[in-house]
């Protein structure tokens, strides 16, 4: 195994356990937001799949908020996808 993919591996396992806590609450906002389960699940996924990409790029600092950073994408994704989950 290279060098790039243990630190790719060591990210990614630090990815997953901060934002694991936050997944079900992820889900309810969703739910609320699009009125949809499916909407739902799909913004939660949209929005696990943002975090993960821009998190290496983050330079986390000790005042950082992971889960309102999550809870930002979230709506920064409902909101650029609003005729998507728009209700009926």
């Amino acid at each position: 195994m290279k060098k790039s993919d243990l630190h790719y591996n060591k990210e990614h396992n630090k990815f997953e356990k901060l934002a694991l806590p936050f997944q079900r609450r992820l889900y309810r906002t969703a739910l609320i937001l699009t009125k949809s389960s499916h909407h739902a699940k799909e913004l939660v996924q949209e929005t696990n799949l943002s975090a993960r990409k821009l998190y290496y790029q983050l330079e986390l600092s000790t005042d950082f908020d992971f889960g309102v950073w999550l809870f930002q994408l979230l709506m920064n994704n409902y909101m650029s996808d609003l005729g998507r989950f728009e209700r009926i």
